[in-house]
């Protein structure tokens, strides 16, 4: 018996880590899958966001929110609205902060972070480094 409420433990421990029940992580992830932004009631979901350059991210509205919008510091904003989305894409390296002016900056904020080529380029030179050791472990002779 207590084998089997061990393993029903397990089991569920395993299933709330695959649904990400114990993480409120609020950056996105690079890729294509982690270019969307939701729009819900008083929260953006993922509030901040890092993407290369050329990126298209889209924030898209919840199922019944309320009228929101996405204003960034820059100028460039969506139209109020409680459905629908609304693209951006970032063709220059930097952080775009966004906020909607209905509920103000300290309610719904967020960022988009934007890495340039170059920085990847940079990372790049210290694999260099990397390199070396691989040659030092190519001394095993069999």
């Amino acid at each position: 018996m207590r084998g089997q409420s061990l393993l029903a433990g397990l089991g569920l421990a395993t299933l709330l880590s695959a649904c990400g029940g114990g993480s409120d992580s609020t950056t996105g992830p690079m890729g294509a899958q982690g270019n969307t932004v939701t729009v819900g009631n008083n929260f953006f979901s993922p509030a901040d966001l890092s993407v290369a350059t050329g990126t298209t991210v889209t924030w898209s509205w919840a199922a019944g929110a309320v009228e929101h919008n996405v204003t960034f510091d820059d100028g460039q904003h969506s139209a109020t609205q409680s459905s629908g989305s609304f693209p951006r894409t970032f063709s220059a390296a930097g952080t775009y902060p966004y906020h909607c002016t209905i509920h103000g900056a300290a309610v719904m904020h967020g960022s988009v972070t934007v890495a340039s080529g170059a920085t990847g380029g940079t990372g790049g030179t210290g694999g260099t480094g990397g390199g070396g050791g691989g040659t030092g472990g190519g001394g095993y002779d069999y």
